[in-house]
């Protein structure tokens, strides 16, 4: 069972810094610009950069990352050999040990519940190793010019990939339950130390009525609430 990430993305409509009602329309109207910029370069698919939702609703957390599979697992293409499959299974175990990844404040009693991991990799891995195989052979045997016609289509898909039209992300999901919540004061991120490839995370918090963002790295790795 999938994870529910709506009351997460919900939480994270509101804008990350209220506005005063005594500012200026035209301040209103600047914060608000602002705040849509920052928004789409947030959501933007950049190597190096990832993103990390996080919201708490009564004793539970709700973390979610957004990464472009490149700062993963190292590529973006469908997995093609024993080691991308074996990276992409790797990876997908690292991610799903919560954790290990982020660590809350030991005064709030936080832990790990679940943890659910998606992208277009891991479909495309699946297809690679079941009906897809079988669906070329039986094609092959069926027309003599079968395996012409497959080659053709490798050739057409690299051709694809190298005019670097391929992105792919992975996501992934956590729940957490917290004994404490209200002594939620930071999170340390581990991600960096995980995957190298990751250069900056790009954090939003809904924390109670607190709300707002930061910039991780792997020199400053810590959040607080």
């Amino acid at each position: 069972m999938k994870l529910n990430r709506i009351a997460l993305t919900a939480s994270l409509l509101a804008p990350l810094a209220l506005v005063a009602p005594w500012v200026s329309a035209d301040e209103k109207h600047e914060h608000e610009h602002e705040h849509d910029h920052e928004k789409r370069q947030h959501d933007a698919h950049v190597h190096g950069i990832a993103a990390l939702n996080l919201a708490l609703e009564g004793q539970e957390v709700h973390v979610e990352l957004n990464s472009p599979a490149a700062n993963i697992v190292g590529f973006e293409h469908a997995p093609s050999s024993e080691a991308d499959h074996a990276a992409l299974d790797k990876a997908v175990a690292t991610l799903k040990d919560g954790d290990r990844l982020f660590r809350f404040n030991a005064e709030a009693g936080c832990r790990m519940e679940k943890a659910d991991v998606t992208s277009t990799l891991l479909d495309e891995e699946h297809d690679e190793h079941g009906d897809k195989h079988a669906s070329a052979h039986d094609h092959e045997k069926e027309d003599g010019h079968g395996h012409e016609k497959l080659e053709h289509e490798e050739h057409a898909h690299e051709g694809h990939e190298q005019e670097g039209e391929t992105h792919s992300d992975i996501e992934a999901a956590y729940h957490f339950e917290c004994e404490q919540p209200g002594k939620l004061k930071n999170l340390t991120v581990e991600l960096f130390e995980a995957f190298p490839g990751t250069e900056k995370l790009k954090v939003q918090y809904v924390i109670e009525s607190k709300q707002g963002a930061a910039d991780l790295t792997a020199a400053s790795h810590v959040v607080r609430f």
